[in-house]
């Protein structure tokens, strides 16, 4: 089964980067993604870090990444948005600063818009059956939740919380339906 790990907002942590990497290891995820504000700071650990990770790792640009920051990371400076195609669905990332909601994106019911910005998890399907989705921030929490992280895989998608895996229980679990093709 294809999974997804996703987050946002890691803010330069280096101790977060690794532990997002040694938990989409550990559930054998076809890639990372992360929602912006990774900010890379000038630090020859998390750059090895990043570039040693053995899980794709899939960029979009946030408000506090600035192509300085970047350079100096030798990282490339991601796009404002990415499509990725998975499970018969497009996913549409971007940080949710200059992009707040999916309309414009073309996507497409039970496609998945996945943002950050606000350090806060939410899990909805909006009014065009789209699935909305903010994984919060494992570094800069902005509810009582805590850090946490998400999970997509082609039954659901899934809020944990970044220190012990447990899945939010209101934000527990989203079953999509099979899409035909």
């Amino acid at each position: 089964m294809d999974t997804i790990l996703f987050s946002s907002d890691l803010h330069g942590s280096w101790p977060a980067l690794k532990l997002l990497i040694v938990k989409a290891t550990k559930i054998q995820a076809k890639a990372l993604l992360i929602a912006g504000d990774l900010c890379p700071p000038d630090n020859p650990a998390f750059f090895l870090t990043y570039s040693n990770s053995e899980i794709p790792i899939i960029l979009v640009r946030g408000n506090c990444d600035s192509a300085y920051d970047f350079d100096l990371a030798h990282i490339p400076l991601p796009p404002v948005t990415r499509k990725i195609n998975f499970a018969m669905r497009t996913i549409v990332m971007t940080h949710g600063d200059r992009c707040p909601s999916p309309y414009g994106l073309e996507l497409k019911r039970m496609d998945i818009f996945i943002s950050g910005h606000t350090h806060t998890p939410k899990l909805v399907e909006d009014s065009q059956g789209i699935i909305c989705v903010n994984p919060g921030s494992p570094t800069y929490p902005r509810t009582a939740l805590g850090p946490t992280y998400g999970i997509i895989d082609e039954t659901g998608i899934s809020i944990r919380d970044f220190n012990n895996d447990t899945p939010i229980p209101n934000l527990q679990y989203y079953f999509m339906p099979r899409m035909v093709q």
